[in-house]
């Protein structure tokens, strides 16, 4: 277990809309989405956005960790993501990963001290064109530090399946 993963906290929560700015805040349209709508036509779900916030203490600044975000089963499974173009069997994985560094936050000319709070960073996820994920069940979103992760770190949803057509006759 790393450093950065023992002392980090780590909320996801899913919005219409978000953005983080350059300061660090965040902007968000929506939050606290549970049902990601679908279009059956096409396949794609609706746009959405995936926000993770990271906070660390101040011990930790310059500390460099591995950052990724899977979409899970309920199981805890990675998904595959339909996609026409793969090869049977082959759906890809909805993974996103980098390295990322502490940065000490920046108050000049507030008065705050140094490493006196902590540092915070806001991860957003913006899907436009939506995704084209598997109607009818829950989903969820993990994220994971240096590879690990914990129960809290994760944030499930649904995807709604067509309509039934009526039966006639």
């Amino acid at each position: 277990m790393s450093v950065v993963f023992d002392r980090s906290s780590v909320s996801l929560i899913l919005a219409d809309y978000a953005v983080a700015d350059s300061l660090g805040k965040l902007q968000m349209v929506g939050g606290g989405l549970q049902i990601i709508g679908r279009d059956p036509a096409t396949g794609m779900s609706s746009a959405f956005s995936l926000v993770v916030s990271l906070t660390f203490p101040p011990e930790t600044v310059n500390e460099q960790y591995a950052f990724e975000v899977v979409l899970e089963d309920t199981d805890g499974r990675p998904i595959g993501l339909a996609d026409p173009n793969a090869a049977e069997g082959a759906a890809p994985v909805m993974r996103f990963g980098q390295t990322l560094q502490i940065e000490e936050p920046n108050f000049r000319g507030s008065g705050v001290p140094r490493r006196a709070l902590p540092t915070r960073s806001h991860v957003v996820m913006f899907f436009n064109t939506g995704l084209p994920l598997p109607p009818g069940r829950v989903l969820v979103w993990r994220a994971k530090i240096d590879g690990e992760s914990r129960p809290e770190w994760t944030v499930s949803f649904y995807v709604p399946a067509p309509p039934t057509a009526p039966v006639l006759g």
